[in-house]
């Protein structure tokens, strides 16, 4: 739960510079998890779709902020 609460807080306190992963890292490590788990026969959906919310929050101008910056992948439009 600590972890969740630190992601949490930076949101609710509108702050994402990198504290660990930028959103972009963190897209590119998820994508690296799915691909080795496609080579040995795995599906890890859930990793996958946190790929593709990673990617739609750097689409919308988040690359470089805290990976906490995913949430704004919740919203069609620019919440900040």
């Amino acid at each position: 739960m600590g972890y969740l609460r630190a992601k949490a807080a930076l949101i609710l306190e509108d702050r994402f510079t990198p504290a660990s992963f930028a959103v972009t890292t963190a897209e590119k490590d998820a994508r690296l998890i799915v691909g080795a788990g496609q080579r040995y026969g795995v599906r890890l959906d859930v990793t996958e779709a946190a790929a593709n919310r990673l990617a739609r929050a750097a689409a919308q101008g988040h690359a470089h902020e805290d990976m906490a910056a995913a949430y704004f992948a919740s919203f069609e439009d620019e919440r900040r």
